[in-house]
């Protein structure tokens, strides 16, 4: 069965996937980002402040999600779905009525939450618990709406802040939200999930909760060294791509571009994000997350010593589209490999850990970068740092598939 195939065959849970990881994007950065100026004018603040609300705003949220996250075990999909959506709901419209700090922070804080948090998360889970034979397929293709996400929504936002006010963006996002996510969960998912879901899963579900259930909890998890092993292959793409596209100014100046140059090569990571993340589904299939997993990072490992290497400007948009082909596999590889090695009974609650783990990376590598570059140290160290780093990640992934690939074969 190939992709297409797959995708009619599927359609329903692929769709509520495909619709949640898509609805996250109000959560990102990088749509939130657009308000920023509204929120500072508004509000009389300093880039600095904002910045430290935003950070508290998503630390939270990640510390949240271990205990929200976790409850996708034990609340049906449905029901947990719509909450989610709800959640979404009410924190855009509390950004947009926010006349005090304290509201715009608590806004943020839903948004994080629900939006980048919840709703990837929801949809990740479901597709792993929903399919089996192929988990790989079906995560790939609902992950394009990250994808589509970030190819839609920032032209569409721009156009709308160019006529409307930043508080009536919010409101118009809301209602957008609220007319189709709730009816697009429901419509979805019909009485029961499982009545979607590949052949055999619910088979599959039974045994995994008779086998696996009771022994792999979170405590069980942090005790197990293979954890250790993946967690920064896990987080090495999004820890360290924040920081590189947070200074890209900085990285443009080092080696000598244009901004320009480096804000075009996007199209490059978009387009390789979108296609590794459709072609990584049927290798995962086939192969098993164990077996990719150690590999994943390879390119994005040619890409930063391209970067070191070469100053020409091409390179930025090489550079990129490496990047953009790991950062496309990282979200099917790791939601995989989470189910291959502790089963999908507990997998809400194992994968909003891992969630949380993530974003607490990604809010570290600004400010390291940021130090790096005030104490001193050039963007090349930065880089040779981010090699290594890489290097170091892949070898330790390398134990991954000797000892989980052992158990699959």
């Amino acid at each position: 069965m190939n992709i297409l195939q797959f995708a009619r065959r599927y359609k329903r849970l692929i769709i509520f996937g495909f619709g949640l990881t898509f609805f996250s994007s109000f959560g990102q950065t990088y749509l939130i980002s657009l308000y920023v100026p509204g929120f500072l004018q508004e509000f009389g603040i300093s880039n600095a402040y904002f910045g430290t609300l935003y950070s508290l705003a998503t630390l939270g949220s990640a510390f949240t999600l271990v205990w929200v996250g976790s409850k996708i075990d034990v609340i049906p999909l449905k029901q947990y779905a719509l909450t989610v959506a709800g959640g979404l709901i009410l924190s855009t419209i509390l950004i947009a009525a926010s006349h005090w700090i304290w509201m715009l922070f608590l806004g943020l804080f839903g948004v994080r939450l629900f939006g980048q948090g919840l709703c990837g998360h929801t949809a990740n889970t479901a597709m792993a618990r929903y399919f089996n034979a192929m988990r790989g397929r079906a995560l790939s293709i609902s992950n394009l709406g990250f994808s589509i996400g970030e190819a839609v929504l920032p032209i569409t936002i721009t156009t709308l802040l160019g006529v409307f006010s930043w508080r009536m963006g919010w409101i118009y996002i809301s209602f957008f939200i609220l007319l189709f996510l709730p009816a697009l969960i429901l419509a979805a998912l019909g009485k029961n999930p499982l009545d979607h879901a590949e052949e055999g899963v619910r088979e599959h579900l039974t045994k995994s909760i008779d086998e696996s259930g009771s022994k792999w909890r979170r405590r069980l998890v942090l005790m197990d060294y293979r954890l250790y092993l993946l967690l920064p292959g896990s987080f090495a793409s999004p820890f360290l791509l924040t920081g590189f596209f947070l200074y890209q100014t900085q990285l443009a100046m080092f080696k000598e571009w244009d901004i320009e140059i480096l804000a075009s090569a996007f199209v490059a990571f978009a387009v390789s994000k979108s296609a590794a993340s459709v072609i990584s589904g049927p290798f995962i299939d086939r192969y098993k997350a164990c077996r990719i997993f150690p590999f994943f990072l390879l390119p994005l490992f040619a890409g930063l010593l391209l970067l070191l290497v070469y100053s020409h400007p091409g390179i930025a948009f090489v550079y990129m589209f490496l990047a953009g082909v790991s950062m496309g596999i990282v979200p099917n590889v790791t939601t995989a490999l989470y189910a291959e090695l502790y089963g999908t009974a507990n997998l809400g609650s194992i994968r909003s850990m891992m969630s949380m783990f993530m974003v607490i990376s990604t809010a570290i590598s600004p400010a390291l970068f940021g130090f790096l570059l005030d104490t001193g140290f050039s963007f090349e160290f930065i880089i040779q740092g981010s090699i290594v780093f890489v290097l170091i990640s892949v070898f330790l992934a390398i134990f991954i598939y000797r000892e989980a690939g052992n158990t699959l074969s």
